[in-house]
């Protein structure tokens, strides 16, 4: 589901967000590869007091009177485990990243003439959209999301005064998080459908300024699908922060370098409809190398969006796109 902005809303947003007229436009709703805005010793050194926080809360009614506690203990591990668990991502994110840093300085010193091999885990064959590991993300981040309001639940309804105030803004926000469970709902109907995608390269890597040859396989119902949208992008991915003070807010956000976009309706689907769908792009010579290694990451995609009856088609697949030593 993306979000609709009014002009002057979406052009105030570009703005903020480092887009606007001459600049690489913002991509709104746009998966990234950087999972945080933060990575390395940095990831490690933040997330770390969040984990203690989080065993602190956990233990410390445990080791105190009883009668001091004013909530249940259901409800205090579960806020201690929002403290844990957020910290001990943090470290683990920050551990691997500097583990994938180091692995790809050995990688690019063993082979010097081939940067693509030390950049990403490709596989050769091509490239994987898993609807189903989409779809366990957005319920994932649904439940999260409904999680983190329970204990503003638990205060609205069980403390007078005050407590009032809290079952507003949960139920505010409880109805804003309807649009997670709309997302999931949206990618659980393409996974039913449509099932995992792979778009299969007919070379690797693929070299700027040359010729983007691929085919699309879904595994059923590719007929169904009236109009099949296909979109060459770069992207770059930055670390922004909007706001000043205690309003502070960094975020991943996605620009887009360059854009190339196709459709195809049915009738031109011929005869593929149980047989991979061929994709042909032609790459520009003056964009940038993918650089997923990087923290953030510079990289090559091709989204595929496609209307039907019921549930519409989304994949999103990463290219090898390299400059020609």
């Amino acid at each position: 589901m993306s979000t609709v902005f009014t002009s002057d809303a979406e052009a105030l947003r570009q703005q903020m967000l480092g887009g606007g007229p001459g600049l690489p436009p913002v991509l709104a709703n746009h998966p990234t590869q950087s999972a945080v805005p933060i990575d390395g010793w940095k990831s490690i050194f933040f997330g770390l007091p969040f984990f203690l926080a989080g065993l602190f809360i956990g233990y410390a009614p445990w080791n105190g009177d009883a009668s001091r506690k004013h909530a249940p203990d259901w409800l205090i591990g579960l806020i201690a485990s929002f403290f844990s668990l957020a910290g001990a991502f943090l470290v683990v994110h920050g551990i691997r990243g500097l583990a994938r840093r180091a692995a790809h300085g050995r990688d690019a010193v063993a082979q010097p003439g081939q940067p693509w091999l030390a950049d990403h885990h490709w596989h050769r064959e091509g490239s994987s959209f898993s609807a189903f590991n989409e779809m366990l993300r957005r319920l994932v981040a649904a439940v999260l999301w409904n999680a983190f309001l329970v204990p503003f639940f638990w205060v609205g309804l069980n403390v007078r005064g005050m407590g009032r105030v809290f079952l507003l803004f949960a139920s505010l926000f409880a109805l804003i998080g309807l649009i997670f469970w709309a997302r999931w709902l949206q990618m659980l109907s393409d996974l039913l459908r449509y099932g995992n995608s792979l778009l299969l390269f007919d070379s690797f890597p693929y070299f700027l300024g040359s010729q983007l040859n691929a085919r699309l396989r879904v595994p059923r119902n590719l007929d169904a699908i009236d109009e099949l949208t296909l979109t060459l992008r770069c992207v770059q991915e930055k670390y922004v922060t909007t706001g000043t003070g205690n309003n502070r807010r960094t975020q991943v956000v996605c620009y887009e370098l360059y854009k190339d976009v196709t459709t195809i309706s049915r009738s031109q689907f011929g005869g593929t409809a149980n047989s991979p769908l061929p994709v042909f792009f032609h790459l520009p010579n003056n964009q940038p190398a993918s650089q997923l290694s990087n923290t953030p990451p510079i990289y090559w995609e091709i989204e595929a969006r496609g209307t039907a009856r019921g549930a519409d088609y989304e994949a999103y697949f990463l290219l090898p796109v390299y400059k020609n030593a």
